[in-house]
């Protein structure tokens, strides 16, 4: 049964240049992380948000909550930091761990299409967020196949009926984000010697 009124999860920084949990609370919720957050807040959704509701609820979840990679808000990530800030970056993930716990979160959509690559930084705060994540025996969700990149689809413009389907995320991190991880230090070792 789908509640007509809902218990709003929103944090966010002072300056609302950050926002770490937007979500509508329940018995049984969803946990669906995307790249980055982008202008949505209580009650103003954007169209990405409405999917993931839908979407969610589809998958017989009456409640959800949005986390991202990279807690920031941007429109559109390629306005994001161009180097990662080390401490926005942890506390992201010590928010999202206790966030999920408190809620009693089991299972995790993974929601960010190929924006992953959009800045150099964004596997390897993957990486570390998962490893945050890990000890807690998650169950890792995606909606449809990988793209063509093998990153979890995002969600806008998917059709309410998308089932998710198991992801293994321990797969995907040692073998996509640590050969991305790896391609791009080495990159960079080539440029400096």
């Amino acid at each position: 049964m789908i509640k007509e009124t809902s218990e709003w999860l929103y944090l966010n920084n002072v300056a609302d240049t950050v926002r770490y949990v937007l979500g509508e609370k329940s018995e049984n919720m969803v946990a669906c992380i995307g790249i980055n957050p982008s202008t949505a807040r209580p009650n103003e959704l954007d169209n990405t948000l409405k999917s993931v509701k839908r979407i969610a609820q589809f998958n017989g979840f009456d409640g959800w909550v949005m986390y991202n990679v990279y807690p920031q808000r941007a429109m559109d990530p390629a306005h994001l930091h161009s180097e990662m800030n080390p401490e926005l970056q942890q506390k992201n993930s010590e928010i999202l761990r206790q966030s999920i716990q408190e809620l009693n979160i089991d299972t995790i959509w993974l929601a960010f299409g190929d924006l992953i690559e959009t800045r150099e930084y964004l596997p390897y705060c993957l990486d570390s967020l998962y490893r945050h994540l890990k000890s807690l025996n998650l169950k890792w969700k995606i909606i449809a196949i990988p793209t063509k990149k093998r990153h979890p689809r995002h969600p806008l413009y998917k059709p309410t009926e998308s089932s998710f389907v198991d992801f293994d995320m321990d797969k995907y991190v040692n073998e996509k984000l640590k050969l991305q991880t790896k391609r791009k230090f080495s990159i960079t070792a080539q440029i400096n010697n």
